[in-house]
C-alpha cells in the first residue's frame, strides 16, 4: 500500500472482490481477492498454505477476469507471480519478504501494477515447439533411413504387414521419446528420471537401449524403476517397448533437445515434426501440408462448434435469473449435466488426421467450452466432474509415422490443456486407449486372395499368409457426428 498507494482509493480498474462480491470476480469457490482490469487476478492463502492450489484455482476462473497477463499467489510471506501471454513461455518469479528490498523484486512489483508489458517473456512457445521439431526431425530421418521399410513396395499380405509393423515401431519408439520429456518436464514421470538416463547413454547406446526398453514396459503398467515410483501410462503408446539401438550422432541430438522446455510446447510440434520428417517427394505424393491453428480454427468452428454454442447460449437464458441469483434447483442442474453430457458424445472423425492438428483443436473447442459449463455450474451451487476428452476423436491415416502422431498430439495436448486450466491430470492409466484412430487409408480398402474372382472370395481368402493384392473397394469410415480437416488427395 506505500508502494501502490492508488489502491487505497480503488484507483482505476482495481477491484477488491473479498467483501465487495464484485461479478467479475467471482470464481468457482467464490471471489478472487484482488484483480486489476489488463494487469493481474491475485489469490491470497493463509500463512504456510498451498500456493500450488491457489495457482490452479485462478486458472480455473482467468477467463472471467477476461484473462489478465499476470497470476499471482501469496500467503502474506510469499509471492509466486506468473506471466500469462499467449504464445510465451511462462515465467515465474518467486519471492518472500526478507527478499522484498531486492530492486529486481520491486521492479516486478511495480510492473504488476502499471507495466505488466514489460514482464512479457522473450521466448514465444512457437519458437521453442521449432527448435525441438528441427532437433526430432533429424533423428526421425536417420531412422526412417536406415530402418524403415517401404509400404509402397510391398506385394503379399506378409511384406505389407512386415513393412507395416517396422514402421509403426519405429513412429511409435520416436513418439515415446516425446512424450517422456514432454512427462518429465510436466511431472508426471519423476524429476530428471528420463534426462539422466540418456546422459548415461551417451557413453553406451546399446545400455541405453536396454533400460529404455525396461522404462518403456514399467510405464505400460505402472510400478517401480530402480528408486522411483512409475505411474501407469498404458494408452497403446507403451503396449510394446521396442526400442531402437541410436547412433552416437542421434544420441546427441536428443540430449540437447532434452534441455528445452517441453513443457511449453505446441501440439502442433507433431505437424512441424511430420512435414520435416518426410522428403519433399513424399509430402507431394501424401498430400501432407500444415494448417495453422487459427486457419483450423476457421474451419472447425462454424462446423462442430457454432451448432453448440448456440444451444449453450439458449439455455444460458433460460438460467439466467438462478445464476443472479447463485442458486438453481435440482432440475436445472440436470439441464445442465445433459448438456455437458451431449458434449462429452459428440464424435469428431479427420479421415485424414496427418498428424492430427485438426483434432486436436477440435479437442480444444470442446474442452473449453466444457470449462464454461462447469463454472456455471459452480454458480448456481453444483459441481460435475468433467467428462470431454480424446475419446471422442476418430481418425484414418495411411502414413504409419503421421498415424502415431496424431495420437500422441492428442494426448500431449488434453494433458497439457489440463494442466495449464488448473484440472489435475490424476487418472489412472494417464493415457486413454485412442481405438478411434486406424492406420488406413481413407479411401481404398485392400483385397488379398490368389484366387478371388470377386469381394465374397477375396475376403474368404483373407486370412492366407502369402497372398497376392488383388483389387480395392471403397473404405467405409467410422460414424460420427462431425467431420473434420483437409481432404486426402494427392499434390501437385
Amino acid at each position: 500500500m506505500v508502494l501502490f498507494p492508488e489502491t487505497r482509493r480503488q484507483g482505476p480498474g482495481i477491484v477488491r472482490c473479498r467483501g465487495g462480491r464484485h461479478r467479475t470476480c467471482q470464481s468457482e469457490r467464490g471471489f478472487a481477492d484482488v484483480w486489476r482490469k489488463d494487469c493481474f487476478a491475485w489469490e491470497y492463502k493463509g500463512k504456510r498454505k498451498n500456493l500450488d492450489d491457489a495457482y490452479k484455482q485462478l486458472l480455473r476462473y482467468r477467463e472471467s477476469l477476461l484473462n489478465p497477463p499476470l497470476l499471482v499467489v501469496c500467503d502474506f510471506e510469499r509471492f509466486i507471480i506468473r506471466t500469462n501471454f499467449n504464445g510465451t513461455v511462462q515465467e515465474t518469479y518467486d519471492f518472500d519478504l526478507t527478499r522484498l528490498d531486492d530492486p529486481k523484486n520491486w521492479r516486478v512489483l511495480r510492473a504488476l501494477f502499471d507495466k505488466p508489458e514489460s514482464l512479457r517473456p522473450v521466448r514465444t512457445t512457437a519458437e521453442v515447439t521449432e527448435a525441438l521439431a528441427s532437433a526430432i526431425a533429424e533423428i526421425a530421418k536417420s531412422l526412417q533411413k536406415r530402418e524403415a521399410v517401404e509400404l509402397a513396395d510391398a506385394q503379399t499380405r506378409a511384406e505389407m504387414n512386415f513393412a507395416q509393423r517396422k514402421n509403426l515401431r519405429i513412429a511409435r519408439f520416436l513418439n515415446r521419446l516425446v512424450f517422456c520429456f514432454f512427462a518429465e518436464d510436466t511431472g508426471l514421470l519423476p524429476p530428471k528420471l528420463f534426462s539422466d538416463l540418456l546422459k548415461l547413454g551417451l557413453d553406451d547406446p546399446h545400455h541405453l537401449a536396454t533400460t529404455m526398453e525396461a522404462l518403456f514396459a514399467v510405464m505400460a503398467k505402472g510400478g517401480t524403476f530402480g528408486k522411483d515410483k512409475i505411474r501407469h501410462f498404458n494408452g497403446h503408446l507403451f503396449e510394446e517397448a521396442t526400442v531402437f539401438e541410436l547412433t552416437d550422432d542421434e544420441l546427441k541430438r536428443l540430449a540437447e533437445a532434452e534441455e528445452s522446455s517441453w513443457q511449453f510446447i505446441q501440439p502442433s510440434i507433431m505437424g512441424t515434426l511430420f512435414e520435416r520428417a518426410l522428403e519433399p517427394e513424399q509430402r507431394s505424393q501424401l498430400g501432407a501440408h500444415y494448417t495453422s491453428e487459427e486457419d483450423i480454427k476457421t474451419l472447425v468452428e462454424p462446423v462442430l462448434m457454432a451448432p453448440l454454442r448456440r444451444e449453450w447460449s439458449a439455455l444460458k437464458r433460460t438460467l439466467a435469473p438462478a445464476y443472479a441469483k447463485g442458486k438453481g434447483t435440482l432440475a436445472q442442474r440436470d439441464e445442465l449435466a445433459a448438456f455437458q453430457k451431449k458434449l462429452a458424445a459428440t464424435t469428431v472423425l479427420d479421415p485424414a488426421c496427418g498428424s492430427g492438428n485438426f483434432l486436436y483443436v477440435a479437442l480444444q473447442l470442446l474442452l473449453a467450452l466444457e470449462k464454461e459449463v462447469l463454472a456455471y455450474v459452480t454458480q448456481l451451487g453444483f459441481k460435475l466432474a468433467p467428462k470431454v476428452g480424446v475419446q471422442q476423436l476418430r481418425a484414418l491415416e495411411i502414413n504409419p509415422y503421421a498415424y502415431e502422431l496424431a495420437q500422441v498430439s492428442v494426448q500431449i495436448g488434453y494433458l497439457q490443456w489440463r494442466r495449464d486450466n488448473g484440472f489435475e491430470n490424476d487418472r489412472t492409466p494417464v493415457l486413454q486407449n485412442l481405438d478411434g484412430f486406424r492406420n488406413e487409408d481413407a479411401l481404398l480398402e485392400p483385397h488379398f486372395g490368389r484366387k478371388a474372382r470377386n469381394l465374397k472370395e477375396a475376403r474368404a481368402d483373407e486370412h492366407t499368409a502369402d497372398t497376392s493384392l488383388k483389387f480395392y473397394t471403397e473404405r467405409a469410415w467410422p460414424p460420427c457426428d462431425v467431420i473434420v480437416g483437409n481432404p486426402p488427395f494427392l499434390g501437385k
